[in-house]
């Protein structure tokens, strides 16, 4: 019988540690999204302790302890991830939120640090925190409370790109109903990727369908369809101004004729606008 760490296969992938770079991403990144709750529930917990004048901490030894080692956790394990998530939204082009991620991972860094050399002092020399200079125990304290609030409100934002929450570039009717938006794009350049494929199976042709003219009436849509309809072709052709008439298609879920009959509409009024 042939054992199992017997075949190359398996045990190149097994030598290769390919599978624990991957659990240890994921173990980051699980810690990461759990260090949300973790502070949001330690600051609230800082708030019944502050309002209770400190009864809340002081008769409960057990919620001390846990409400520390929680924070500990949350603080230093969120700094690389923080980081990673600035380098993301660098490649997203979104450079207000990647600044702001980068700021917030090195605020993290400095925290963590900050409080590894204090212990480190403190078990070498037996300094306790108490005894630190005002200044500096103050401003580490704030620097702590600082990292925590603003690390929970970018995690609560970090489906909306900062950069264009200002860009009126295309404007979309507001009873028109589109599902296309700026936090989308990853999904629509990967169903343009599935298009092009597909594209190159087709014998290359003429762009024109073959089926024939059809009007809002013959189809069954009513205006709000083809303004919405419309609104989908001008928002993908913001974010890809190249896209042919196949590939707009397969995005929107639409059939071929209908797609390229308002994709003419929108290059026409374009060309009028211009």
């Amino acid at each position: 019988m042939v054992s199992k760490w017997n075949v190359p296969g398996k045990w190149n992938t097994f030598v290769s540690l390919t599978w624990y770079d991957g659990l240890i991403e994921f173990l980051f990144r699980f810690v990461a999204k759990t260090s949300e709750p973790l502070l949001a529930a330690g600051l609230v917990i800082s708030a019944a302790d502050f309002l209770s004048k400190g009864a809340l901490m002081r008769s409960n030894p057990e919620l001390t302890y846990a409400w520390a080692w929680t924070q500990a956790i949350a603080i230093e394990a969120s700094s690389g991830v923080v980081f990673v998530y600035a380098l993301q939204s660098f490649r997203q082009r979104d450079k207000v939120k990647a600044w702001v991620y980068l700021v917030l991972s090195v605020l993290l860094a400095i925290t963590g640090g900050a409080m590894l050399m204090f212990q480190l002092i403190a078990n070498t020399t037996g300094l306790q925190e108490n005894s630190l200079p005002p200044v500096l125990f103050y401003s580490l304290a704030g620097l702590r409370v600082l990292v925590s609030i603003s690390y929970v409100y970018l995690c609560r934002a970090k489906h909306i790109r900062f950069t264009d929450l200002a860009d009126e570039t295309v404007s979309v009717p507001h009873n028109a109903s589109t599902s296309i938006s700026d936090e989308t794009v990853q999904l629509i350049l990967a169903k343009l990727a599935e298009a092009n494929g597909h594209n190159q199976a087709v014998i290359a042709g003429s762009e024109t369908p073959l089926a024939l003219p059809e009007t809002a009436g013959e189809t069954g849509e009513t205006a709000e369809d083809e303004t919405s309809i419309q609104a989908q072709i001008s928002a993908l052709l913001a974010v890809k101004d190249d896209l042919s008439s196949r590939e707009i298609a397969t995005i929107v879920g639409r059939p071929h004729s209908t797609v390229y009959r308002h994709l003419s509409k929108v290059k026409q009024a374009k060309q009028e606008a211009n």
